[in-house]
Order: C-alpha cells, then sequence, then structure tokens
C-alpha cells in the first residue's frame, strides 16, 4: 500500500469513530508527532514548537528587540 492510500484508508477510518478517547489519543498522537515545519523545513513537535516560542521570547525580552519602524529607518538610512 502506498502512502497516499494508507493516508486515505486512515482518514476513512477516523470519520467512522464514534469514542471520543479514541479521537483524543489520535489527537494526542498527531500533536506529539508534529505540528509545524520551521524555517529549515524540519517538522516539530508540539512540545519542541513551545521551546522555540519560549526561547524566542526569553531572547526578546533579554535583549533590545527592533520594532518594524526602526528596521525601516535602519535599512533606508532615515
Amino acid at each position: 500500500m502506498n502512502i497516499e492510500t494508507h493516508r486515505k484508508s486512515i482518514i476513512h477510518r477516523i470519520l467512522d469513530i464514534q469514542n471520543e478517547d479514541v479521537l483524543n489519543k489520535i489527537d494526542q498522537l498527531l500533536n506529539d508527532e508534529g505540528y509545524v515545519y520551521d524555517v529549515n523545513g524540519k517538522l516539530l513537535s508540539v512540545a519542541e514548537y513551545k521551546q522555540e516560542i519560549e526561547a524566542i521570547l526569553k531572547v526578546s525580552e533579554e535583549n533590545d528587540v527592533y520594532n518594524s519602524e526602526t528596521i525601516r529607518n535602519k535599512i533606508f538610512k532615515k
């Protein structure tokens, strides 16, 4: 079975599920497995995504962060 056929088979099975506990388990599995791609194309799990966001927020709190107007002024030498 190729991946596309396998994916469609799983989708059809999920659509037939009536048990919310099973759906919650599937949701958790999908959240753990992957959530979003980073700028390098790497798939991040929810935990990794949250860690990335927390790291960015920490850097922004500890360092000077330029707003759009400041950057625009630097680019156009105003």
